[in-house]
């Protein structure tokens, strides 16, 4: 498979839009456009921030890419998807840290955000016992466990290879930012759980995907719906019998936040002594035109954080 072109990216994002029209919807949402604002000249790949807690690390490290403000802006509805996909506490470390979850939704609010809606398809029980539902509650988040098949809208995949179409929750469709926020661990099927794998909890049917070709339907998700902004919970890592644990783990107190979904889950491979091309559905969204997958490539800084 070759990979496409910036140029063929921008074109078939062209066409989503006409999609859209086809299908009488009166515009597309916000968050499945295509072509978005450039970034700063001289802006970062990747913002790596070590050695601190789980909410110094997010601090600094989303800091270091230019600051929430960047992405959000005032009367701005924000969209935050954690994993929670395991009724495990942050200690097993399948569950995006809820320490990592608050300090997000308090910077967003503080840019002046109207709304914060913290939203993924897990069990509202997961939400409970990792943390996340209380620390983004008391933050001001409004958190929604999204099992309810009428809280999601059909989207066309114009650029899949396995899928045509994915139904994707409704409150991520009506943001004007979305934020992915998942946590690194090891994947029984896929070998590891990363950013666009973490995508699957905001489409409704996940059995399809597990059916019919796990790491090609990642891939083809991602093509779909692309995060402003990926903040990778890397604080406690799980090395072994995931995703749900419990199993072996490793405080690597890191926190690495990009805008390249592709570019965040290559430079998560090294943290597991992995590397890219031996994670499927990295090697196919990287071919499939999503991002960047050569470290080499990227302009990547780490902060120590004391």
């Amino acid at each position: 498979m070759d990979k496409i072109s910036r140029r063929e990216f921008l074109i078939r994002g062209a066409a989503m839009g006409l999609a859209y029209a086809g299908l009488g919807l009166i515009s597309t949402p916000n968050i499945l456009e295509a072509v978005t604002e450039p970034a700063p000249l001289g802006t970062l790949d990747l913002a790596v921030a070590k050695g601190g807690d789980p909410a110094s690390n997010t601090l600094k490290a989303i800091q270091a890419l230019g600051g929430i403000e960047r992405f959000v802006k005032k009367g701005y509805k924000v969209a935050l998807k954690p994993n929670c996909l395991a009724a495990n506490p942050p200690e097993i470390g399948s569950t995006t840290n809820p320490a990592v979850m608050e300090i997000v939704v308090k910077m967003c609010l503080q840019a002046g955000a109207r709304e914060v809606v913290v939203v993924s398809h897990d069990p509202e029980r997961s939400f409970q016992i990792s943390g996340v539902m209380e620390a983004c509650s008391m933050a001001g988040a409004r958190v929604v466990a999204a099992n309810s098949r009428d809280l999601y809208q059909s989207v066309p995949v114009l650029r899949g290879r396995l899928l045509q179409n994915v139904e994707i929750i409704k409150e991520i469709l009506d943001a004007d930012v979305f934020v992915n926020i998942p946590i690194a661990k090891h994947h029984s099927q896929t070998g590891l759980t990363l950013s666009m794998k973490n995508l699957m909890g905001i489409n409704w049917d996940r059995r399809y995907f597990h059916l019919n070709g796990l790491d090609q339907a990642i891939a083809d998700l991602s093509t779909v719906l692309r995060p402003h902004l990926i903040v990778m919970d890397a604080n406690r890592i799980l090395l072994t019998n995931g995703p749900g644990g419990p199993g072996q783990t490793r405080d690597t107190q890191t926190v690495i936040a990009g805008t390249d979904q592709v570019a965040v889950d290559a430079y998560c491979t090294t943290l597991f002594n992995r590397t890219p091309q031996e994670i499927r559905h990295i090697q196919y969204a990287y071919e499939l035109g999503v991002g960047e997958m050569d470290l080499k490539n990227l302009n990547i800084k780490e902060i120590s954080v004391n």
